[in-house]
């Protein structure tokens, strides 16, 4: 027992003290484990600050973003709302001073009215005093004092009258010069389009040059048998990259064109493949050209036009007048006529569609001889168009009288279109020969020494002897000589004829 009890005594003793540092050990390493759980715990909820500071941080700059792009866009509204406010303003702005206008025209008119009135009771009651006077004073009849009197009051009173009338008829053409100028320039603007083309010649981009060879043909039999197919001459010279068709008939020529890209994309280039892809070239002409007479008539709302219309409608974008497309024309005539029209209170509808049609006759075959205004006017009443529209077409070159003011406004629409800057080209001989004539009409005329024409022909400066033509006979022979001109010169637009007549005195002291 004794030594039984040592025993335990003695592992108690020694197992104790294990049992102690074991203990001690153990809570050295939990407090180590919770002091890294601390600082995890430290680190995650720092990120987590970290990335609700990043994500916050996004939506304030998102909603910033958003905001900017809110108050731009607000900006941009309020300037178009600025700027249709100021042109609303500038609109009215005009109407009232057009009203003013008007208004202190009318009244200018009333006061001339009065002072017309005035200046004929003047004149009865002086004629009434001067009656009574010469009855007094020679015993005249009443009929022998009213000649002496009229013949002595008909100078002054026509005088008067004429300086009267001259007054207000000069304001009335100062007042219908400056509505006239501002409708015009109103319409034109309208209508800007680029006229001067190529006439004659078709340029047709190559891949490369070996091409020509084989467009060529043995013997240049491809040449000839596409020549014979389309009607169209084929140029093959040292430019490179390029092929030129020349012919002067548009048509043909287009579909040339549409014949030699599908030969060259196709490969095959002999006499047969070139006139089965000229047939179906043609024919793809003949599509082009109604397709382009249909979206002209759509393009500017002129409705109901019969087939054979629309078709010479599109041959028109193939004639040319000095250089200026007809149907680029023939819009932009439409477009001008259709602007004044509203402008002035007229059918802007028919002033369209006449001046869309004023030149239709020279899309007609060229074996069909006249004016063109003449056979237009007849093929459009062949086609059912209406009498003022034929009307219209007939007198734009004054060979028939106006009977519409629509006829009127297509006639200034054609001479605007032509005679703006840029529109039409002349040959240089031809323009050398349109200059010399004017000038030689000009030193026709008695008493002129010399004649200058000036501003590419649209103006002609004429110098007179001062002791042949009188200050009186000047106006005379001004206007003669623009009558001349007009008769015996072709020229677009008007011709100003400016006659100076100077007197100088020289004295040495």
């Amino acid at each position: 027992m004794n030594i039984i009890a040592a025993v335990i005594a003695g592992f108690a003793a020694g197992a104790l003290p294990v049992y102690l540092i074991h203990r001690s050990a153990m809570g050295k390493k939990g407090t180590g484990i919770i002091r890294k759980a601390e600082a995890e715990a430290a680190l995650i909820r720092e990120n987590a600050l970290r990335e609700n500071e990043r994500k916050l941080k996004e939506k304030e700059e998102d909603l910033m973003s958003n905001q900017r792009s809110r108050q731009s866009a607000l900006d941009k509204k309020e300037n178009e709302i600025s700027s249709k406010a100021q042109e609303i303003e500038r609109k009215v702005g005009e109407f009232e001073q057009e009203r003013r206008d008007v208004e202190n025209s009318r009244r200018d008119c009333e006061r001339k009215e009065k002072l017309l009135k005035m200046k004929e009771e003047e004149l009865s009651s002086k004629l009434a005093t001067q009656k009574e006077q010469l009855q007094k004073a020679a015993h005249m009849t009443p009929e022998e004092a009213k000649k002496i009197l009229i013949s002595s009051m008909e100078d002054e009173a026509r005088k008067d009258a004429h300086k009267l009338i001259g007054d207000i008829i000069r304001q009335a053409e100062i007042d219908a010069s400056e509505k006239v100028r501002r409708i015009i320039a109103t319409s034109i603007q309208k209508a800007a389009t680029d006229e001067v083309q190529s006439l004659t010649t078709t340029v047709v981009q190559l891949k490369n040059d070996d091409l020509k060879g084989r467009i060529i043909g043995k013997e240049g039999r491809n040449i000839k048998a596409f020549e014979a197919a389309t009607g169209v001459e084929l140029i093959v010279d040292d430019s490179p990259g390029v092929i030129t068709l020349s012919s002067f008939d548009g048509v043909r020529r287009y579909a040339g064109a549409l014949t030699l890209e599908k030969l060259i994309s196709d490969g095959r280039i002999h006499p047969g493949r070139i006139e089965e892809l000229a047939k179906k070239s043609q024919a793809e002409a003949e599509v082009h050209i109604k397709e382009t007479g249909r979206k002209t008539a759509e393009l500017l709302g002129v409705k109901d036009l019969k087939d054979n219309l629309i078709e010479m409608l599109g041959r028109m974008e193939f004639r040319f007048s000095y250089g200026q497309n007809i149907l680029q024309h023939s819009i932009e005539v439409a477009r001008i006529a259709k602007a004044m029209a509203f402008e002035i209170g007229a059918n802007p509808t028919l002033a369209c569609r006449a001046g869309l049609l004023h030149d239709i006759g020279k899309a007609l075959p060229g074996e069909v001889d006249g004016s063109h205004a003449i056979l237009g006017a007849e093929f459009l009443e062949n086609n059912g168009e209406s009498a003022k529209v034929i009307n219209a077409v007939k007198a734009h070159h004054e060979e028939a009288p106006f009977e519409t003011v629509e006829a009127v406004l297509v006639a200034a629409g054609d001479a605007l279109s032509a005679t703006r800057p840029g529109a039409r080209m002349e040959s240089v001989e031809h323009y050398f020969k349109r200059i010399q004539k004017i000038e030689e009409i000009a030193m026709l005329f008695e008493g002129v020494e010399r004649a200058y024409a000036i501003s590419a022909g649209r103006e002609v400066r004429v110098i007179v002897c001062p002791e042949k033509i009188t200050e009186a006979n000047a106006p005379v022979v001004a206007r003669e000589i623009a009558q001349k001109i007009a008769r015996e010169v072709e020229y677009p637009g008007q011709l100003k004829v400016s006659l100076i007549r100077e007197q100088r005195w020289n004295e040495l002291a």
